[in-house]
């Protein structure tokens, strides 16, 4: 993989001096730095799904270059190079135990890392902004005792709402897919007909020839299990990936938010007033950026820009909350 993504570079860095444009110096970006530590701290399995899904942005990316690069050449580099990430995305597929191949080589099974840092980071943002803005509001009308025990209760009832909704998600989910899953088995036993021509339907819509049609309904009727797979995938449009476990799931999502929550209230446990509050907002900013940073692990986006992007959202947030705080506590004053 690795030889094939320099390969790709020294193919566009071709082009760009057929051009007359300046080949730029690759330099490591912010997932270059922090996935190799990631790897050594939690294991190579912890970061393979992040680099499959690198991988298939990275396709789609070739994919709208190939459509919309403005000169044949360049579009045709773009247009082979989206077999390789294809590929490559397959073999990170494999080597996270999400293929058959993997299981039977005795790999092992998914550790769902990706989907725990994306519950992590949501649970961080939720925590952050919504108690930042729950001890600004209420900071600004109320003693410091009453900002400590807002925000506290703020910590509890956030983070355990966070966890009972995302397991309860991530369980109803799961209970959809079981029953998809009986109901394609009974639709298959008692009236396999209509399924096969269900699955006819399916390939022709998608441009295969009637030929084509026949063939790939037969081999994929042969195996009563594979035919159940594609019938679920294929016709109901479902999953059949359960993903992480419920509770796992609500566990990061819900700790995320109760660690991200404690970050604002910190100052008051020391200080008061505006004091406190202004550095609750700096500590909490610094988190917001980073929290926004790390997003980037699993989108292409600049870090700098969603750093940023986080920190206006959640001191707006803050601003708005403590006017309408001082509104409230002068009216009762």
């Amino acid at each position: 993989m690795a030889g094939h993504e320099v390969r790709h570079a020294d193919h566009w860095g071709e082009r760009l001096q057929e051009l007359g444009e300046r080949v730029p110096t690759l330099r490591p970006n912010l997932r270059d730095v922090v996935l190799p530590l990631l790897a050594r701290t939690a294991g190579l399995g912890a970061v393979i799904s992040l680099i499959e899904g690198g991988e298939a942005r990275g396709k789609f990316d070739y994919m709208r270059q190939a459509r919309l690069l403005p000169d044949a050449k360049s579009r045709a580099i773009a247009g082979r190079i989206v077999p390789e990430e294809g590929l490559h995305q397959g073999a990170a597929a494999r080597l996270s135990g999400r293929t058959d191949e993997a299981s039977a080589a005795g790999r092992p099974r998914r550790t769902y890392f990706a989907e725990y840092l994306r519950d992590l980071i949501f649970g961080l943002n939720d925590g952050l902004v919504s108690n930042l803005s729950l001890i600004s509001g209420v900071s600004a009308a109320s003693s410091v005792r009453i900002v400590l025990l807002a925000g506290v209760a703020g910590i509890i009832a956030g983070g355990t709402s966070m966890f009972a909704g995302s397991y309860l998600s991530n369980k109803s989910q799961r209970e959809v897919v079981a029953e998809e899953v009986r109901r394609a088995s009974e639709l298959i036993s008692f009236a396999p007909d209509v399924e096969r021509d269900a699955l006819r339907r399916i390939y022709r819509e998608k441009g295969f020839s009637p030929e084509e049609v026949e063939l790939l309904v037969r081999r994929i009727t042969a195996d009563r299990d594979h035919w159940l797979d594609v019938l679920v995938t294929e016709e109901f449009g479902l999953s059949l990936d359960p993903g992480p476990p419920p509770l796992a799931d609500g566990a990061w999502a819900g700790g995320g938010f109760a660690v991200a929550a404690t970050i604002p209230l910190l100052p008051f446990l020391f200080t008061s007033g505006a004091t406190a509050l202004t550095i609750a907002c700096v500590l909490s900013g610094i988190a917001l950026f980073t929290v926004g940073a790390a997003k980037t692990l699993v989108t292409r986006h600049s870090p700098l820009r969603s750093g940023a992007e986080m920190v206006v959202v959640g001191l707006l947030a803050a601003l708005v909350t403590f006017a309408v705080g001082r509104l409230i506590g002068g009216g009762i004053r």
